[in-house]
Order: C-alpha cells, then structure tokens, then sequence
C-alpha cells in the first residue's frame, strides 16, 4: 500500500511526516522538490521523493502504477498570490492537475483520495450576514455569491469534480476544506498568512519595530485561521478513518482571531519586538470583501474521524520562530 502526496510544500510534508513517524513511507511529488527543504520536517529516507507536474495525464498514470499508488492526499496547488500573477495557473494546475490525479485514480482503482480543498469557497457568501459557524452545505447563489477569486473558482470547481468522479466512478474521496493556514517553513512561504506571521516575527524589522499596513494582513472582525500541524493530523485521520460519509469537511479551528489577538500573541511569543497595526480596513482577511463574526463549523470532521485542533496562534508562531 502505497501513499501519494501531491505537493512537498508545507502541508504535504507535515503529512508525510506523520505518515513516516508511525512506519509508513510515502511518495512526495511535487514539480520542483526542495529537498533541503522537505529534509526539515520529514527525517533523510523516510519518503519517496518524485519530481513530476501533476498536469501531466500520461505521467501521473505512469506514477500511480510504478508505485502501487493506493490513497492519494492532493495538496498540490498555486496559491492565491502566484495565481494573481499568472491567472492560467488556476486552471493548468489546480483544476487540470486535480483531474489529471484523479483520471489515474480511475484507471488503477485507487481505495482513497483526499482532495485539499479551501474554506475561501465559502468566503463569497459573507456578504450576507452570518449568524452561526459556518458549516460545509452552506446556500450559494450561483450568480451573485460566485467565487471572487480564481483560486476560490478552481478550487470549487475541484470539489465538483472529484465528487462527480466519486458518483460516476466509485471512487472513496473526500474534500478538506482548509482555513487560513499558519505555519512557516525552510521552504517558501508563499501564503497570505504565512506572509503575516514572518512580517509580525521580525522578518524585515527596522530597528526592533515592525508595522503591518499591507491591506491584505489586516482585517474587520475575525477570521478562522488553522495550524499547518493540524491540518496533517486532519489528513492522516481522514485516510484512516473507515468511512466518510460526510464527504466534504471544514478543517479550521472553529475559533475567530482578530488583528489585535494576532498581534497580541506575536507580542508574547517576541516580545523585544515593537509591533504596531496600521487602520484596520472594513474587509475581511486577505482582502476579501466582507468581514465576518463566524467561524467555520468543525463538528462533521469531528464526528468522522475525530478531528480536534490542537493548536492556537501563539502555537503557530513559537513553531515559527527558527524558520523566520
């Protein structure tokens, strides 16, 4: 029995770490792996590492047979930030890379695949007001609560198509949705909150002070972020677990944090750091239009394979440290 994972950035190896500590051996692919990097959280020969571009059909299928691939953990994706840059990733890889995994998930029979989703397919729904966690079935008006992003976009779309491989196929899958992950790294930290934690731990501090004024760190209200470590426990538990009967699953830390409890915990983790926030602007986090009052209901991972965060922001950044 072989594990796949796609993508060796932060999440992918926190999986195959895991995976690795309990005698497993899984297989990380990823276009470009960082080695050095992967070798910070996941011990020398304890994973498979593959260079391959998950948009490659003939490829993928060539994996999945050379290496009796028999569950798949789909991290695989660009970002929101390298998306804005080059919109065409959204589809080449996040939407043609999760169809092409799961056509050879198809071909060989796959038992298990999991499906990194994002709770950003939510986010456009925040216009209305929210009065409860935010659980995964949750109404969208196709027209006006379309996605705002393409990430967002591919990402649903994503859902869609693993779940219809699923109904038309067989094939056992679930989609985790995750929160704003935390989380740093020896690789690159590319993400809007990983951005913040360097930025509120030093990275580029002047003289002992450091302001937060990009727009896209600072928010109204509050937002659910997730610890990295957490989010590997979450895959690990919804690979063993022995049904999923919900299918799609907020992986968050069903608490909201402000721009002042951010702050605050970055305060005690460093304290000979000077740290000052710019005017909070009226949107949510990462410039998404609306702020919010809600987290995200985590009760369906919980029930199913007993998922419980177990790590707050103040974890998060102390985790942080030696790699800021």
């Amino acid at each position: 029995m072989t594990i796949l994972i796609t993508g060796a950035g932060l999440i992918g190896c926190r999986t195959a770490s895991l995976l690795a500590a309990r005698g497993e051996r899984p297989v990380l692919l990823d276009l470009r792996p960082n080695e050095a990097a992967i070798a910070s959280l996941v011990p020398d020969g304890k994973a498979t590492i593959v260079a391959g571009d998950v948009s490659d059909r003939a490829a993928m299928l060539d994996l999945f047979k050379r290496h009796s691939v028999t569950q798949v953990v789909h991290t695989a994706a660009a970002l929101s930030l390298a998306i804005r840059e080059r919109p065409t990733l959204a589809f080449d890889v996040n939407l043609g890379g999760t169809v092409a995994l799961l056509e050879a998930a198809r071909a060989i029979g796959v038992k298990r695949f999991l499906y990194a989703s994002s709770t950003t397919v939510a986010y456009s729904t925040f216009g209305d007001p929210v009065t409860a966690p935010v659980k995964e079935d949750l109404a969208l008006r196709m027209a006006s609560q379309a996605p705002r992003s393409l990430y967002a976009a591919a990402k649903l779309a994503g859902e869609w198509f693993v779940r219809l491989y699923g109904d038309q196929f067989g094939l056992d899958w679930a989609a985790l949705r995750y929160a704003a992950v935390l989380g740093l790294w020896a690789g690159p930290n590319n993400s809007v909150p990983g951005g913040l934690m360097a930025k509120l731990l030093g990275q580029g501090a002047a003289g002992g002070k450091v302001r937060i004024d990009d727009k896209l760190y600072l928010w109204t209200r509050g937002e659910d972020f997730v610890d990295a470590r957490d989010v590997a426990a979450a895959n690990v538990a919804a690979l063993d677990a022995p049904a999923l009967p919900s299918r799609v699953y907020n992986i968050a830390s069903g608490r909201m944090t402000s721009v002042a409890d951010f702050v605050a915990a970055a305060r005690r983790v460093h304290p000979n750091l000077s740290i000052e926030a710019a005017d909070v602007p009226p949107t949510g986090f990462a410039g998404f239009p609306w702020p919010r009052d809600y987290a995200f209901d985590i009760s369906a991972a919980a029930k199913d394979f007993g998922y419980r965060p177990a790590h707050d922001v103040e974890s998060s950044l102390r985790d942080a440290l030696p790699f800021v």
